[in-house]
């Protein structure tokens, strides 16, 4: 019998209650932004300060630095960057609820701060690489090839993260959730046990639209923008 794929396959199964510590990645222009505005949408804590058109924790990204200062993990300005994130992602942890942020290019220190994760739920978005390199290349002018490499450098070492990494965890199939949203939602709640609200659910499920750009979720969206 002829099964569907899931949008979400759950790698490592979390315990029982909501998420505490939920960290979203994958590669730039690669679906994170609709993930982490679908959390948004569902009652999760995504930061108070969210960067327009992106769903960032503005905080944490700033903290961050430039993702130049995370390619060597040895480096001093890698140290730099933690010393700088850490703190934050303390504070968020002690808020005592369901909380978490987007970083598309968090695989690079992913396993340098998720020692600070109270019930952590890790979500690895996966779109069609080309698609993403292209959107990068539109946006930057970034020769296409370098773009790409770029982007499946990132999912390798997504991969090699998630392969060692014992924390609950999970895939996202971008094409999959935009395909499938009423399924995607559905198991976003389930792995970072959420209790969102019928309303609330319909949102998130709306959301999940390919025509529509995937920025703040309090944006009505627009045609054939950010989402394809």
């Amino acid at each position: 019998m002829y099964e569907r794929s899931e949008p979400l396959h759950v790698l490592t199964g979390p315990p029982e209650g909501e998420g505490r510590g939920i960290f979203v990645f994958g590669a730039p222009r690669g679906g994170t932004s609709m993930v982490a505005g679908t959390l948004r949408i569902l009652g999760a804590d995504m930061g108070a300060r969210q960067g327009v058109g992106n769903n960032e924790d503005l905080d944490i990204q700033e903290a961050r630095g430039s993702v130049t200062e995370l390619a060597d993990p040895h480096s001093g300005a890698f140290r730099t960057a933690l010393s700088r994130m850490r703190p934050l992602i303390e504070g968020r942890a002690a808020a005592g609820t369901a909380w978490g942020w987007k970083d598309p290019h968090g695989v690079l220190y992913a396993g340098q701060v998720q020692d600070l994760l109270p019930a952590p739920r890790l979500i690895c978005v996966f779109r069609d690489p080309q698609a993403a390199a292209e959107r990068v290349h539109l946006l930057t002018q970034k020769p296409l090839l370098t773009a790409m490499e770029e982007t499946l450098t990132l999912y390798q070492l997504c991969r090699n993260y998630l392969e060692r990494c014992t924390l609950p965890a999970a895939l996202v199939s971008y094409e999959k959730s935009l395909v499938r949203p009423e399924r995607f939602v559905e198991q976003l709640i389930d792995f970072c046990g959420l209790s969102p609200t019928g309303t609330q659910t319909e949102a998130a499920i709306a959301f999940c639209y390919p025509e529509r750009g995937h920025g703040s979720p309090n944006d009505p969206g627009w045609p054939r923008q950010g989402a394809l």
